[in-house]
């Protein structure tokens, strides 16, 4: 593996996409030669759900939040 390069390995591609960056990941992904055109698609689908999955029940629980702090001062 080219040093050069480590930005574009699997493990960092994937790391990039389903912990740290989400779909801000996505361009690197697409530019990495080491996954088949296949393999991007996939993964651009899998991170497009992940992340909305995640923005949900973000969502979901400021609102539970939010009504539990509603709750306290009635």
């Amino acid at each position: 593996m080219d040093k050069s390069n480590w930005y574009a390995s699997v493990w960092f591609v994937l790391l990039m996409l389903f912990v740290v960056l989400g779909p801000l990941g996505l361009p690197l992904l697409w530019k990495s030669s080491r996954f088949s055109k296949g393999a991007k698609v996939i993964l651009t689908i899998a991170t497009v759900v992940y992340a909305g999955w995640v923005l949900w029940g973000a969502r979901v629980l400021i609102e539970r939040s939010l009504q539990g702090l509603g709750d306290l001062y009635k």
